[in-house]
């Protein structure tokens, strides 16, 4: 059960304020298509010749490389992002949005992807999942609405940006980047290797910029180990 008694059930197909949000997401892919291919493709190229790394990997993280892009990564007029962009022309239409959906549409402009180990899995729903920061420790409980993507197991690492839509929980707007449980302790050594090197310890809140150097770091690690 989520907050206020609510099932999964209800969360899924009943709540106003989270189909909006994953209405919002769905939207938004639209008008960064529409507005931004060009630079986007050009942006994914560049990002393909600096991992060094093969297509095929590339393309297991390319979900959520592109939402880094839209949310993290100001390429939009006047140094913005494309999210920024978005809330921009579409003004009026969100400040008249219910308070919820202003709160967490807010909250989106600070989000930044992440890594996490999955730590717990709903014996009833196995798209509802606890993961655990692998910096902070901290817990998010993850829903997977779109039952087309993959469901994590015990113990594996995931990546990419959790969107916070409400009831305490989050969400992919995008499959996952799933590293397997075999390579997890090679992967985290790996890690702190770049902690080390950047004066920085496990406490450590991944900054936006940095999430490229991290997947690259992940996906050379999963060529090698694989």
């Amino acid at each position: 059960m989520l907050n206020n008694g609510r099932s999964l059930d209800e969360l899924h197909d009943t709540q106003q304020s989270t189909k909006e949000l994953l209405f919002i997401l769905d939207d938004l892919f639209l008008f960064s298509i529409e507005k931004y291919d060009q630079l986007l493709r050009k942006e994914i190229e560049k990002l393909l010749k600096q991992m060094n790394v093969p297509e095929v990997l590339f393309d297991k993280a390319f979900p959520q490389i592109i939402w880094w892009l839209l949310f993290c990564y100001p390429q939009a007029p006047h140094g913005m992002t494309i999210y920024q962009d978005y809330l921009e022309v579409h003004n009026k239409k969100w400040t008249k949005a219910d308070k919820d959906v202003q709160v967490h549409l807010n909250s989106w402009l600070s989000i930044t992807p992440g890594f996490y180990r999955v730590v717990r899995i709903d014996r009833k729903y196995n798209r509802l999942f606890h993961v655990q920061d692998v910096f902070l420790k901290e817990e998010k409980k993850v829903f997977i609405f779109n039952e087309i993507f993959q469901t994590p197991k015990m113990g594996e690492i995931i990546s990419g940006i959790l969107f916070p839509v409400g009831n305490n929980v989050y969400t992919t707007q995008g499959r996952l980047f799933h590293l397997p449980v075999t390579i997890v302790p090679e992967f985290m050594a790996r890690f702190r290797q770049f902690l080390e090197r950047h004066n920085s310890n496990l406490d450590y809140v991944v900054p936006a910029s940095s999430y490229p150097a991290l997947l690259r770091i992940t996906m050379q690690t999963m060529e090698e180990k694989l």
